[in-house]
């Protein structure tokens, strides 16, 4: 076995590209959870046709799928990153059927022990993890009676939002102070986002990686704030906070957050 472990990981590395299982609805990569090993997985190809027809079942129930494609040269970030999400194992998915990797057998888990606290980046896993669950579900165009496990799901996302550390985007303003005595002063803008019908919201991100889609300008800066200081951050008209806007797109309206409280005790 080992050696066909060394053998299919060998062959991905000398891929040309890859075609990644997308949830449209979550613009991130789908995670299955499998039914035996409740090992949470993400599925890639080598085709679109393979692709495709990996989707029917997904099509049948209202999930719809896109295939993403990694030229090479992405794949070591691209498979590095599956670790901030939760997932552990990899479905890698042929003319010879499928083949089954653990994420660490691929890629290192990076390791940030040794950095000092203050600079070890903030990460939520589990966060993120029942977040694509509860989107992928939730999303899905049938009634909610229809919808397989939503009170878990929503359950479990709900102790995982109260237990996080979050990412806020800071746009710190002009003027002679350090950047240190800026963020002591609270000299800083956060930025906003409209919704369609008009809400205010600000952005919000479980990891850097999330923040890196929205700061492509490279104009924010970033700092970390538990969940029960979220309430301080709101300004003036917002309506609440948009998580990860450019992946799964939760909101956290401003009586989530004073409702999670009341809900759970951690």
């Amino acid at each position: 076995m080992a050696v066909d472990k060394k053998f299919l990981v060998r062959s991905i590395q000398k891929k040309e590209s890859l075609i990644v299982a997308y949830c449209v609805s979550t613009n991130m990569p789908l995670v299955v959870c499998d039914p035996e090993t409740f090992n949470d997985q993400v599925w890639f190809f080598d085709t679109e046709a393979q692709l495709q027809e990996f989707a029917k079942p997904y099509t049948e129930k209202k999930i719809a799928l896109k295939g993403v494609k990694y030229p090479n040269k992405r794949f070591l970030g691209f498979f590095a990153s599956l670790f901030s999400i939760g997932v552990n194992e990899l479905v890698f998915s042929s003319g010879m059927g499928n083949q089954v990797l653990g994420l660490e057998e691929l890629v290192r888990r990076p390791d940030y022990s040794k950095l000092p606290k203050e600079q070890q980046p903030v990460m939520n896993p589990q966060l993120q993890l029942t977040g694509l669950y509860f989107m992928q579900e939730a999303s899905r165009q049938v009634p909610n009676e229809q919808k397989t496990g939503l009170q878990e799901l929503e359950e479990e996302l709900a102790v995982n939002l109260m237990k996080a550390r979050y990412v806020v985007p800071i746009e710190l303003l002009e003027g002679p102070e350090s950047d240190m005595e800026k963020l002591k002063n609270r000299k800083y803008r956060l930025p906003i986002l409209k919704a369609k019908n008009g809400n205010i919201l600000q952005p919000l991100f479980t990891d850097p990686t999330e923040l890196a889609k929205f700061n492509k300008e490279n104009k924010f800066r970033a700092i970390a704030v538990p969940f029960d200081n979220l309430t301080k951050l709101l300004i003036k008209d917002s309506t609440g906070f948009m998580l990860n806007p450019a992946g799964f797109h939760l909101a956290m309206p401003k009586e989530l957050l004073e409702g999670l409280g009341n809900r759970f005790e951690l």
